[in-house]
């Protein structure tokens, strides 16, 4: 009996053995696949930590660049309501000439049609009052042959010129909105670059 249990010994010894063998095999198996996934995690860790910070890179210049944009488009407003201002100014300024300031500009202006037969001079409403007559038979009609119109234009200041059914605008609004429509581009140039 005690060859049996001997033998029965030894075949728990080995089954033992075998058992912890495979025990231990399989516990390096699972650290080797414990390890595996804290690499795989690490690695999507990282991956993930890329990503997002591509993404926040990605969100922080497209607001960057939506306020650069909104302040050049503030500035670029407030550059034109300040040429507005300066247009807005000069028209009220052409407005309030008195009679020599009127007369001055306006004869300058007849110089320049002194190759034309005859001119009809009809003026703005709020203008007619620094114009008369008079004036134009002793100072204008030396420059050119100009008539007065009995004619005036409702609610304006400056004046109109016609030849032969052209007419040739000087109403300051129209001197003004020409001037803005040549001049804002290039001083804009000039002045904000």
């Amino acid at each position: 009996m005690s060859d049996l249990k001997l033998i029965t010994d030894r075949m728990i010894e080995k089954k033992k053995v075998e058992i912890q063998n495979k025990i231990q095999q399989a516990e390096l198996e699972a650290k080797n696949r414990l390890a595996a996934a804290d690499t795989d995690l690490a690695e999507e860790e990282v991956k993930q930590k890329k990503m997002i910070d591509v993404r926040l890179a990605n969100e922080f210049e497209k607001n960057k660049n939506s306020l650069v944009n909104h302040k050049r488009d503030q500035l670029l407003s407030e550059k034109q309501l300040s040429l507005n201002t300066v247009f807005e100014k000069a028209l009220m300024e052409m407005e309030q000439w008195n009679e020599t300031e009127f007369q001055a500009f306006l004869l300058s202006v007849l110089k320049e049609f002194k190759a034309m037969e005859r001119v009809e001079l009809i003026l703005g409403e709020k203008s007619a009052e620094k114009v008369s007559q008079q004036w134009i038979e002793e100072v204008a009609s030396k420059e050119l042959n100009v008539s007065l119109s009995n004619e005036t234009i409702a609610g304006k200041f400056g004046f109109i010129l016609r030849d032969n059914g052209i007419q040739y605008n000087y109403l300051f609004h129209a001197l003004i909105n020409e001037s803005k429509n040549h001049l804002i581009p290039s001083v804009s140039k000039k002045l904000f670059q």
